[in-house]
């Protein structure tokens, strides 16, 4: 990273001076500019040539089909499946069969007649329709089909959360590779200086003290490389966990749906579309469809019933003996039990009703963590629209100010601290411009999240840029 200068041919102590202080403005170029292959700060592209992230939509298609988490969820979607078919089976008639084969020997007491050996048989096919069961079938069925829809919704809340730490941990990753860069560019220009210091030190131009003064800066400079390289590593390996794979090169930041048109639009659209909340509202709904059940086995059941049997060897009678023929019947009617005292009912009654009254306390919360969340994400998004124009501001003017700082060194006019701390005060600018841009991007998909519009369909091909978001309104 840092320029050779070669001092061969300076001449006497003047023009050697000359060629020193010319050495070490080269050496302290990457205050201002950054050499090839080191960082920079990120420059605004044109819509027009803003490239394609459909590296990350593509891994987003992965995700939802592979993540551990979405699958548990999908599999408990094909449960609440399961049972609302088992709900509406209760509805259709059940035919049932029964057969049964007996060896008999009945003896008759007291020398009376009648003894006999035999083999019996016995079958039957019947058929039952419920024609009333106090709306209990219909009740269970719609409490099955609400539960479902509370699945889904926790589906689509799962799904959504997923994205969201993809998403996240994407941007963590690309936050902290900047900084790393901007750090090992301020070791890389604190080394340079080092080597300037030396050489002025061997003809009289600086102090020991400037030369202590720049080791410990340097050793400063590398300190902040290993945090740096430690927050990539965490950032990196938060990637892995919820992308399911190494991230190699973390593919770029996807542009995002469009947010609501203000905070009172969010706010509105979080309390009805947030996964959660709909998943709240099914979930009470369904309790209330249990009590109605649990109340209708309070009143008479009804149920038609046809069937047909046939008696081969004999009757099924230890009384009776063996009758001479096989019989066969045929046999319709209806069938009504009326409960008379059920308290195991009652009970359950009680237990729905603190059940529904505990979902709708349930749904209540659920709107109101909405509402919160959504009025977080809107602020945190704000917040770092606005600092990432003050922080541009910033770097443009920190970059001139140390440019200018380095300069007036050059001609005596500034002390090596303040030159230190001019790229110290630079370096602290970029960082903050680069958490300010992931912090937008992270807003931006938190605002999605908490209105339920986080999806894959939301994400786009084409590249972030936040220069290129529309700005909010109050």
């Amino acid at each position: 990273m840092s320029r050779e200068i070669k001092m061969g041919h300076c001449g006497k102590s003047g023009a050697r001076r000359l060629c020193i202080w010319a050495g070490a403005a080269a050496l302290l170029t990457p205050l201002a500019m950054p050499a090839a292959g080191q960082v920079a700060p990120r420059p605004v592209p044109s819509p027009a040539a803003r490239p394609a992230a459909s590296g990350m939509t593509a891994l987003v298609a992965e995700v939802v089909r592979t993540n551990p988490e979405i699958d548990a969820q999908r599999n408990q979607v094909r449960g609440l499946e399961a049972r609302l078919s088992s709900a509406r089976a209760a509805a259709l008639p059940d035919v049932t069969a029964n057969g049964q084969v007996q060896r008999r020997k009945i003896d008759v007491k007291n020398g009376g007649q009648g003894d006999s050996e035999f083999t019996s048989g016995q079958g039957t096919v019947e058929g039952r329709l419920q024609l009333f069961d106090g709306r209990r079938t219909a009740n269970s069925i719609k409490l099955a089909e609400q539960e479902l829809a509370s699945g889904l919704a926790g589906y689509h809340g799962k799904v959504s959360d997923v994205l969201l730490d993809l998403l996240v941990a994407a941007a963590d990753v690309h936050r902290d590779e900047a900084i790393r860069g901007y750090t090992d560019l301020q070791s890389d220009a604190i080394a340079a200086q080092l080597r300037a210091i030396g050489r002025r030190f061997e003809v009289g131009e600086a102090t020991q003290t400037d030369q202590a003064l720049a080791r410990a800066r340097l050793a400063t400079a590398q300190t902040a490389i290993i945090a740096a390289n430690e927050a990539l590593g965490i950032s990196r390996s938060a990637f892995v966990r919820v992308a399911g794979r190494a991230p190699g090169a973390v593919p770029d930041l996807p542009d995002l749906a469009p947010l609501p048109a203000n905070l009172a639009a969010a706010q509105a659209l979080a309390v009805a579309n947030n996964p959660r909340v709909r998943a709240a509202r099914r979930s009470a709904i369904a309790a209330k469809y249990g009590v109605a059940a649990a109340k209708g086995a309070l009143l008479p059941h009804m149920d038609a019933v046809a069937g047909y049997e046939y008696l081969t060897g004999g009757v099924a009678n230890l009384f009776t003996g063996k009758l001479p023929n096989d019989r066969s019947a045929a046999y319709g009617g209806v069938e009504v039990n009326v409960p008379l005292f059920r308290p195991r009912t009652y009970a359950d009654i009680r237990r729905y009703d603190g059940l529904h009254a505990q979902r709708l306390s349930e749904f209540s919360a659920a709107q109101r963590n909405a509402a919160d969340q959504a009025t977080a994400a809107w602020t945190q998004w704000q917040s770092a629209l606005a600092t990432i124009e003050a922080a541009r501001v910033a770097v443009a003017a920190t970059e001139q100010a140390a440019e200018g700082v380095r300069r007036e060194w050059n001609i005596g006019n500034r002390t090596l601290v303040e030159v230190l701390d001019a790229q110290n005060e630079l370096l602290s600018a970029r960082v903050a411009l680069e958490r300010a841009i992931h912090n937008e991007y992270v807003g931006r998909a938190s605002v999605l999240a908490a209105v339920g519009e986080l999806k894959p369909a939301a994400i786009r091909q084409s590249a972030y840029h936040a220069a290129l978001q529309p700005r909010p309104t109050i």
